[in-house]
């Protein structure tokens, strides 16, 4: 198939409503072959150019464009030209139907195009039920189905035709497929789906309703119900449905249609579908759980390290007191020994007239005391934490590891883990593996006989089980992201496929090249830096150590101080749901918010409703709150919309619209042109019991939790990817993930972090994926630079470049590196998953250990730009400041409950949190236009503003929003 455009998309949001295309696309789209000429030749001279513009649009696109004059006239001046006619401001219409639908059928059959008739719509049918089969969702159908007709020479039908065809023609191959799997369906399977679906007494809920449950922090209790949970999926035979060869994409959104449903809804169905749903639910559910005991796991023994570090730490500090007493002691002593006259002999009688008999004891005991601390304590303090372990760790094991290669030993002792628990063995043998006990554990790991203690190799087992499954050396099939790091990866097949022409098309270079390239790039970026060093008092290098200075902080001239204080005083007193309102109206974001179920009627006053819900999620008072706070607003109405409106992707798609729409704005493109983005978290408060929360002490001392909201920043300060995330990983992991997921029409090309965002894999990775990565290191000056090979002058660096990458390795790798980043572009597994792989990865790993080389080579490529480039400099802490600036309103619109989150459920969180993204994006839409007026206003008045003073306004003034109060009240 041909990599033509879409008809809809192209025509109607690209070249009638934006200016934003290249010479090079107006003359691949718009230039008319001689044939063309010709065929206007026979038409009116005041015509053809209406003709010409009907014609290359039928051609491109398969369809008559219906107002010619809402083409950008940059195509009519150029068609203009090719006929030899001076440009016209307006597009002359024939006057008369007749002579209209004349030179429409002239062009179609000049193109030799068909009108869509019966005969192929059946055609189209057919080649559409392949497709369906194949997994493709309706979605993608539409473009494809344009695609199809339009290669086919057929005349597209309007788009509500196309829509309803592919709609039923969907449901009609989906009822098949419903009822062929049903019917292959044993009765027991059957009986065990109608069970799940059954309210239990004592729960209140059905047990579906159980699974679709977020787990709580991690505990023993939390533990064993899940785990209880997984078992009870685990005896389901889903035999013979499992080998049914049913489309991934089938799954996922058959799951995603159930997980929508409450169990009555789904008993009311007929049964063909209730099955189908049912059983997609379970499988995927089936994987998650198994993904949340991985991290209720990590997170159980995360918190018994931590724990027992804290109290370790307090017996050290309390036993501190009474060991220096016993320090003087002994040193008392030591020195009275040997400073006792050689001509005196040594009585006992003496001795203790000089030296505390009772003391010396006490100092014995201390001196004893600290030791076994310091030997042993923080084993002791983990022991006691092993009957608590246990009371899970038994049943945990029964999942279904494998081992990576050179991770068998693992596998080895699980298995005799479980023979202890059965009581086949009675005590571990002498080949039990040993190899992962920590320090502070193996000391204590035998007893006076020289046998292994169970406790204490069980609690090593049970903490590089946790590690294991973080670097992917031990792995679960049954998983969504912890099965085997390849088969995260585009399959084998599908790469020899896809590697042939990847390289060309990801601008890298093949193996056997890689070397020469990458060295030949290194030594033009260090000639670059050698040239720009000396002109720079940033850093100076004395005795073979790199010395910065501080940048000089950027001073505010006073005329952007009064402009900014003008600008703010202008803005008008605005609630947030007037606010809101208007925006829609400008970008009409409201209109993705579609059910899950298209066929569902909108329920009364939706729009005021659905308005009110997003409200209720971005200032977190939630729709309980937000019904008491406006009038004809019922409780279960929100949630109605809540459950079935506001969901990840209609929330995307409707933040996509005001990104694209503030992107166009006059304003936005003084601030940037979209193509520098920054990620940061923000850290909120949370109340509920989850998974997701995690201690992070900088903020929240020990004993509270927090999440972070990691979002991505444009130059217009527009954020375009949100996600939840723990505190507790490095946010490096998620840095990937937004600059992949966006949907919207920035498209970055440079990005930046501060040090927490930064790793040599990502390094590697933004490279290979065509990012230019910057990030504000911290203590730069001590990072380890890296050159390749000894044979360069490196002149005023060499000193600083004492290290040496290997690209030896990177040469051997090449090939699956390319592999994995074409696999994160197509996004075949999410970003955070591999990246955490890799960071994680033992260090045999050879793939790990070239990215974390390759990336040694860009970073060094990047600090010795950076030391020697004011202007890089500035345009990272420029787009830095924006982000982190960015954090204040957030701050303000998140403004209930003390702005702590009191839900624990990840998709709840999601929900509010891209809510707040949203809600923010519409204030800097607004405000971006409301200055641009106010701007213009004071222009005309003539007062002077130049662009290069409105760049540092800032377009997030948020004190003239008023986010909270009675709501709606006009």
């Amino acid at each position: 198939m041909s990599q033509k455009k879409s008809s809809h998309v192209s025509i109607h949001n690209y070249y009638l409503k934006t200016e934003q295309f290249s010479e090079e696309e107006m003359i691949r789209d718009w230039t008319l072959s001689e044939v063309d000429k010709a065929q206007l030749m026979s038409v009116q001279m005041n015509y053809q150019l209406f003709i010409a513009l009907q014609l290359l649009a039928v051609k491109l696109y398969g369809r008559f464009l219906r107002d010619v004059n809402h083409l950008s006239p940059r195509i009519s001046s150029y068609l203009c030209t090719q006929l030899g006619q001076p440009p016209s401001l307006f597009v002359e219409y024939p006057d008369r139907k007749a002579t209209l639908s004349k030179y429409r059928k002239q062009i179609l059959t000049h193109l030799g195009f068909q009108k869509f008739t019966k005969k192929v719509e059946a055609e189209l049918i057919g080649w559409l039920k392949p497709l369906i089969h194949s997994g493709v969702l309706p979605d993608h159908l539409s473009e494809q189905a344009q695609q199809y007709l339009l290669e086919a020479r057929v005349l597209l039908p309007g788009k509500t035709i196309l829509d309803r065809l592919i709609h039923s023609t969907f449901q009609e191959t989906q009822g098949q497929l419903f009822e062929n799997i049903y019917h292959k369906l044993s009765p027991d399977l059957r009986k065990s789906i109608d069970a799940l679906l059954e309210v239990d007494p004592d729960k209140q809920h059905s047990f579906f309703q159980q699974l679709k449950e977020y787990p709580p922090a991690a505990g023993i209790r939390s533990l064993k119900l899940y785990l209880s949970r997984y078992q009870k999926l685990s005896q389901i035979k889903f035999s013979p449905f499992e080998n049914y060869a049913l489309a991934p994409q089938w799954v996922e959104h058959f799951y995603k249609l159930a997980i929508s449903y409450h169990a009555k809804d789904l008993k009311r169905f007929k049964k063909s579908k209730k099955y189908m749903l049912m059983l997609c639910f379970l499988l995927e559910r089936k994987k998650m759980l198994t993904d949340y005991l991985i991290q209720m796991h990590e997170q159980y023994i995360a918190e018994i390290l931590r724990q027992s570090k804290n109290s370790y730490q307090r017996s050290q500090r309390k036993l501190r007191r009474t060991y220096k007493k016993a320090v003087d002691m002994a040193l008392f002593t030591t020195e009275t020994l040997l400073d006792w006259p050689e001509e005196e002999e040594i009585t006992t009688l003496d001795l203790w007239e000089k030296i505390d008999k009772q003391a010396l004891s006490n100092c014995r005991i201390h001196l004893k005391l600290y030791k076994e601390m310091e030997e042993k304590g923080l084993g002791h303090i983990l022991l006691r934490r092993y009957p608590s372990l246990r009371k899970y760790f038994a049943h945990y094991i029964d999942l279904p590891f494998k081992a990576a290669l050179g991770s068998e030993s693992i596998l080895l002792a699980l298995e005799l883990l479980k023979k202890l628990d059965q009581g086949v063995l009675n005590q571990l043998p002498d080949e039990t593996p040993l190899d992962f006990v920590p320090k502070e554990l193996e000391k204590l790991l035998y007893d006076e006989k020289g046998t292994i203690k169970r406790n204490a190799w069980e609690l090593s087992l049970a903490i590089i089980l946790k590690d294991a499954l973080r670097s992917g050396d031990i792995y679960l099939e049954e998983s969504k992201n912890y099965v085997s790091f390849w088969n995260l990866m585009l399959s084998e097949q599908r790469w020899k496929e896809l590697e042939p022409s990847t390289y060309s098309l990801m601008g890298q270079p093949e193996k056997k090249q890689v070397h020469q390239q990458t060295q030949k790039q290194f030594i033009q970026e260090i000639k670059k830096a050698q040239s720009a060093f000396p002109l720079d008092d940033f850093a100076k290098i004395e005795g073979g150590k790199l010395k910065l200075k501080k940048d000089d902080k950027a001073q505010i001239p006073d005329q952007i101080t009064r402009l900014q204080k003008t600008l703010d005083a202008s803005l008008p007193i605005i609630r947030i749901e007037k606010l809101l309102q208007e925006v829609d109206r400008h970008t009409r974001f409201t209109r993705h918010f579609i059910p899950e179920h298209p066929h569902n009627s909108r329920p009364k006053d939706f729009y005021t409703h659905l308005m009110a819900t997003l409200i209720s999620q971005a200032t977190n008072l939630g729709v309980v709150a937000m019904s008491a706070s406006m009038k004809h607003a019922p409780v279960d109405r929100l949630r109605h919309i809540l459950s079935y409106y506001i969901r990840e992707e209609t929330l995307k798609a409707a933040n996509a619209e005001i990104v694209n729409h503030h992107h166009k704005l006059p304003l936005s493109s003084i601030h940037g042109s979209g193509e520098i983005s920054s990620s940061d978290a923000q850290r909120f408060g949370i109340r509920a019991s989850s998974l997701l929360a995690s201690y992070y002490p900088r903020y929240y001392g020990y004993y509270e939790k927090a999440i972070g909201i990691y979002t991505h920043v444009s130059d217009q300060y527009s954020v375009f990817n949100t996600k939840a995330i723990s505190c507790g990983p490095r946010e490096a992991l998620y840095v990937l993930d937004g600059l992949l997921e966006n949907n919207t029409i920035l498209k970055p090309l440079k990005h930046t972090t501060d040090t927490a965002g930064y790793t040599e894999i990502i390094f590697a990775l933004c490279h290979l994926l065509g990012y230019y990565f910057m990030p504000r290191i911290r203590d730069l000056k001590d990072q380890q630079l890296y050159r390749i090979d000894t044979d360069h002058e490196l002149g005023v660096f060499s000193p600083l470049l004492s290290k040496k990458a290997n690209p030896k390795l990177i040469e051997e790798q090449w090939s699956e590196m390319i592999r994995v980043a074409r696999s994160l572009q197509l996004r075949t597994a999410p970003a955070h998953v591999v990246v955490q792989r890799l960071m994680n990865a033992s260090p045999a790993d050879n793939l790990a250990k070239a990215f974390t080389h390759f990336g040694r080579i860009i970073k060094t490529q990047y600090i010795l730009r950076y030391i020697s480039d004011p202007k890089l400099r500035r345009s990272v802490q420029l787009q830095l400041n924006k982000g982190e600036y960015r954090h204040n309103l957030p701050r303000k619109i998140f403004f209930a409950n003390q702005g702590k989150f009191t839900t624990g459920d990840y998709t709840e969180i999601m929900n509010k949190a891209s809510c707040l993204s949203l809600v923010s994006n519409a204030i800097l839409y607004w405000n971006t236009q409301k200055i641009q007026r106010i701007v213009h206003k004071m222009r005309k008045n003539g007062q002077i503003i130049e662009d290069d003073v409105l760049k540092h306004i800032s377009l997030l003034p948020y004190k003239h929003i008023i986010p909270n109060g009675t709501y709606f009240i006009d």
